[in-house]
């Protein structure tokens, strides 16, 4: 057993130092180009995420804003028809007393004549 060594068959080709170095220096560039690519999508995600956010919250701010600036619309308009209401009112009210005061005064003067 001693005259039997181990021999090299030389099936798999070993590479040399250079080589070597140079497969893992284009492995860790694959990899850095990679992560950089991944951190990028993240980044654009991110960013996205964040403008809809923004924009969501300005799109409510302004619908809260129009909404406020309805109801004060609406609430002088209501209070411009009051004072209309109002004042025809008073009109018709001088109208009638008007007229009543009239008659009673014609029918004063005719007792007096």
């Amino acid at each position: 057993m001693a005259g039997y060594g181990i021999k090299k068959f030389g099936w798999v080709k070993q590479r040399s130092a250079y080589q070597d170095m140079e497969f893992h220096r284009a492995r860790r560039a694959a990899f850095a180009k990679q992560d950089q690519a991944n951190l990028d999508a993240m980044n654009t995600a991110m960013s996205g995420a964040l403008q809809n956010k923004i924009s969501q919250a300005s799109n409510l701010a302004a619908n809260a804003a129009l909404k406020r600036v309805q109801d004060a619309a609406k609430a002088k308009i209501e209070e411009t028809n009051r004072q209309i209401d109002d004042a025809q009112k008073l009109i018709d009210k001088t109208k009638t007393s008007t007229t009543t005061s009239t008659s009673s005064s014609s029918s004063v003067l005719d007792t007096v004549a």
